[in-house]
């Protein structure tokens, strides 16, 4: 069983021998060393699943999109960055057209493959009605996505603005046993020679600026 790679140019492929097909499989995938190229509009994971047991090493698919893949076939699917990157500049058109767009049904159409969570990263910077948010509180999670992007839809109104891009979250600092993040100054108490040591005793990962060898502590006579 070999592998299917989808891509949106296969000029990288086009060297030694290669077999190029036009919208459907018309000859046998069993010479390991030729590259197989199917140009399609549609190609399905189901049709992934139907043509694995015959690919020796690879099949090529030359496609606009590519499918949605599941677990069931993700170890044997890879998905060049050529069609990677035409989505993501298609999610972020889409996510323009919730903000700026003032015709909203063209709004709903652009945004039929956006992902739910991607908008809402985004959504959380530019939207601030809050009755938005209480119908997305009411929809996400609980209800099909497109109950979700319905109220992207008609809730919002479209006004020219610029977006403003989700900010990054800094990464707080895991506390070290035996301390708990909800601990105030632990970072303080840390810094005792004594509580220190114990710490590098645990052979834990350290806190960013703390020193890897034991400290020497000054003792009483």
């Amino acid at each position: 069983m070999g592998i299917v790679i989808f891509t949106k140019d296969d000029s990288q492929f086009l060297v030694g021998d290669y077999v190029i097909m036009v919208k459907e499989i018309d000859t046998s995938l069993s010479n390991p060393e030729v590259n197989y190229i199917l140009r399609t509009n549609k190609f399905t994971e189901a049709d992934v699943i139907a043509w694995l047991p015959y690919i020796t090493t690879k099949l090529i698919v030359c496609i606009d999109k590519a499918p949605k893949i599941t677990k069931k076939t993700e170890d044997n699917v890879i998905i060049d960055k050529s069609l990677k990157v035409a989505s993501d500049r298609k999610n972020l058109t889409a996510i323009t057209s919730i903000i700026n767009w003032s015709d909203r049904l063209r709004v709903w159409k652009q945004i039929q493959t956006l992902p739910v969570p991607y908008a809402l990263v985004f959504l959380k910077q530019n939207v601030k009605d809050i009755d938005t948010w209480r119908l997305i509180a009411q929809t996400n999670m609980e209800l099909p996505e497109d109950y979700t992007k319905a109220i992207f839809a008609y809730s919002i109104t479209g006004k020219r603005q610029s977006v403003a891009w989700p900010k990054k979250q800094k990464v707080k600092e895991q506390a070290p046993p035996p301390f708990r993040m909800g601990d105030k100054y632990w970072q303080e108490i840390i810094t005792s020679k004594e509580v220190g040591n114990e710490i590098r005793e645990q052979g834990i990962d350290l806190p960013k600026g703390m020193k890897k060898t034991k400290q020497k502590v000054n003792e009483w006579v």
